[in-house]
């Protein structure tokens, strides 16, 4: 990103800081964003393209508009679980955190529903994964974890703060399971099919 223009400020926090904005164009597709961050004070020269070019060259920007959304790809996953999956990404790439862990708790319930257990608590379901033989001993716990991560907020309890580490984790253990449930088994018949064709080439 590029920064190009002048830059726009204004007072944050009744004069405790500064708001420095610039309008940014990406150096690959050419488009436009707004980057920005909070300042103790200003640099000088605001109004100089070349002085924030230079300015945005040592520092980078803390916020940026529109946020950049982004979801995640998950091949040889059913797309009604990819999906939400996808969606929980999503949420944590704008720090909507909560809702991030709230769709990877969901996420682990669809696993589950997918392949054919759909009755009982979602804890019993995780059980009834692994007697299947579905997931490891530590994907159950890891299920396990992000289904106690997501319980009280799924039942509108929001008393404990959640973070971006937090968040970070639930969805990293939920790729995890998407993996072990439904990736590496279609990655590995990929492989023995390859294997079986060179045995009759």
């Amino acid at each position: 990103m590029t920064s190009i223009g002048p830059a726009v400020t204004a007072e944050y926090a009744s004069g405790a800081a500064h708001i420095i904005e610039n309008p940014f164009r990406c150096d690959n597709c050419h488009g436009l964003n707004i980057g920005g961050a909070r300042v103790l004070s200003l640099p000088m020269n605001t109004g100089r393209e070349d002085t924030m070019a230079a300015y945005w060259h040592s520092q980078e920007p803390d916020f940026w508009h529109p946020q950049f959304v982004q979801g995640q790809d998950y091949p040889d996953v059913p797309e009604h679980v990819e999906r939400p999956a996808s969606e929980a990404h999503m949420c944590i790439s704008v720090s909507a955190h909560m809702s991030a862990i709230l769709m990877a708790r969901s996420v682990i319930e669809a696993v589950a529903k997918d392949n054919g257990i759909d009755s009982g608590s979602l804890f019993k379901k995780i059980d009834e994964m692994h007697g299947k033989d579905l997931i490891t001993e530590f994907a159950k716990k890891t299920a396990h974890t992000i289904r106690t991560f997501g319980n009280d907020m799924a039942h509108g309890d929001f008393t404990v703060e959640v973070d971006a580490a937090d968040a970070k984790g639930v969805l990293t253990f939920m790729d995890y399971i998407l993996r072990e449930v439904y990736q590496a088994p279609a990655e590995l018949q990929r492989l023995q099919d390859a294997a079986d064709a060179r045995k009759t080439a």
